[in-house]
C-alpha cells in the first residue's frame, strides 16, 4: 500500500521537474492558457488537471452578482 503512494509521489515529483525544465513561455501575442495546458496534457497530467480545475472556474457568478446588486438597490431606495 505505501509503495503505491510513494510511486505516485515520484511521478508527481518527476512531473514538477519536467515543468521547471520546460521554462518560461513568452509570446508577443495572446495565449489561450487552457488551450496551452490541453496541448500538454500528456506531458503534465497532474498539472493539467489542476489547471483545468482552477482556470476553468469563473471568477464570479452572474446570478449571485445580480442578487447582490438587486439587494443593494432595495436597501438604498429604502433609506
Amino acid at each position: 500500500m505505501f509503495e503505491q503512494v510513494q510511486n505516485v509521489g515520484d511521478e508527481i515529483g518527476d512531473e514538477v521537474k519536467k515543468y521547471f525544465i520546460f521554462g518560461i513561455v513568452t509570446s508577443s501575442s495572446f495565449i489561450d492558457v487552457m488551450e496551452w495546458w490541453t496541448a500538454r496534457e500528456d506531458v503534465f497530467p497532474a498539472h493539467y488537471q489542476m489547471a483545468a480545475d482552477y482556470l476553468g472556474t469563473p471568477a464570479t457568478s452572474m446570478p449571485s452578482e445580480r442578487v447582490n446588486s438587486m439587494a443593494g438597490h432595495e436597501f438604498t431606495t429604502a433609506r
